[in-house]
């Protein structure tokens, strides 16, 4: 239902893509907050509502995403995963040939660490995930953005994690989505998004057994220890933090306050 409330979130979401360079879409306010507030939206705010995506951004999305999905069979390890997404360059729109492609994955409670691990391995022989030695040439490469177990999906109310959420282009388990969306009731709450998206059908996953779970703490502290020995200076509180809520996120410091800071203040 619209409210001059709503207009004001819709403005600042244009604000906010604006600043990246790109325009928010009709399709996009339609998706997010339903026809009927699209069609109540005052005149000035319709204005800068671009009908569709620009062709050429268009194309290079459609590219990446058929590249992403035509490499599940690397992404899919046993029956862990529960979604997969791009996020990123080609979720927000912006995405521009030699840009790599940021992967939001969720996996079953007591698996990031393993699955992170074994995608490691299957990458050594099938190179299609970046790493430090690719250096800036990391075109059609995947970047394993977030890797997120089922317990840590309730992420932090802010537009950073409202744009990542509401952009992210489903390659796995399509409906999962919604599921995503029901775990983050601030989305509703805060951004006041159709309630119709909270909806899904989705079972809760079973658990994975004792002997996988010490796997997966066997695999955090060997990645660590391989982080440490290769140089990559990781933050380890950070990252134990994040081992603690079931996520994994190479993000440097600050980096999602930057980007607010950057893109509502211009």
């Amino acid at each position: 239902m619209y409210s001059k409330e709503i207009e004001g979130i819709v403005k600042e979401f244009i604000k906010f893509k604006s600043n990246m360079g790109v325009r928010l879409t009709t399709k996009n306010v339609q998706y997010i907050w339903g026809k009927s507030v699209l069609k109540r939206l005052s005149d000035d705010t319709l204005k800068v509502l671009e009908k569709s995506s620009k062709k050429e951004n268009a194309r290079v999305i459609e590219g990446k995403v058929e590249i992403a999905k035509s490499n599940l069979n690397m992404l899919l390890i046993f029956k862990w995963v529960r979604f997969i997404g791009i996020s990123g360059s080609v979720g927000a729109g912006f995405a521009k040939e030699e840009d790599d492609i940021d992967l939001f994955i969720v996996v079953k409670n007591g698996t990031a660490w393993i699955y992170r691990g074994i995608l490691s391995i299957r990458n050594i022989f099938n190179h299609v995930i970046r790493t430090k030695r690719d250096g800036k040439r990391v075109r059609d490469l995947f970047c394993l953005n977030y890797i997120v177990e089922e317990r840590g999906l309730n992420l932090e109310s802010d537009m950073f994690n409202f744009h990542e959420l509401m952009c992210l282009i489903p390659v796995y388990n399509q409906g999962y989505i919604n599921y995503i969306y029901s775990k983050n009731k601030w989305l509703l709450e805060d951004y006041f998004i159709n309630k119709e998206l909270l909806k899904n059908r989705v079972r809760k996953s079973k658990g994975v057994n004792l002997l996988v779970r010490l796997f997966n703490l066997l695999a955090y502290v060997a990645q660590i220890i391989f982080m440490i020995v290769s140089n990559h200076r990781p933050e380890l509180k950070r990252i134990f933090s994040n081992y603690k809520k079931g996520s994994i996120q190479f993000f440097p410091k600050g980096y999602k306050e930057g980007v607010l800071k950057k893109l509502l203040s211009v």
